[in-house]
């Protein structure tokens, strides 16, 4: 039986720190249906933290470039498909190599 769900994630990058990192594991047997994602920028983030959705070396969203924000929120419609025992992944990039930059995001979509 599919059933909408909502993954949320905290994203903590320190002074420079770059990486993927996994939000979402689809559990075995299902899918999960990427329908939107939303990303907030809390104030004091001053375009400094770059943020990206990827499903392996593939991008998913944005289309080009990456989310940007400073007290700025954004969200995309999305249509994509995770197969069992794959993970969406969330790249971060802190632009700022001293100081600790936070976002917020939730992704939302069906798992069959």
């Amino acid at each position: 039986m599919a059933r909408k769900i909502s993954i949320c994630y905290k994203v903590t990058a320190s002074g420079g720190a770059e990486g993927k990192t996994s939000i979402y594991t689809v559990e075995a047997g299902k899918r999960f249906k990427l329908e939107s994602c939303y990303v907030s920028f809390p104030a004091g983030t001053y375009y400094e933290l770059e943020l990206a959705f990827y499903y392996g070396d593939k991008k998913i969203a944005p289309e080009e470039n990456n989310y940007v924000g400073d007290n700025q929120n954004y969200e995309d419609v999305l249509d994509f498909t995770i197969e069992s025992g794959e993970s969406l992944l969330l790249y971060y990039k802190n632009n700022n190599t001293t100081n600790t930059k936070e976002a917020f995001v939730i992704v939302r979509g069906v798992l069959e």
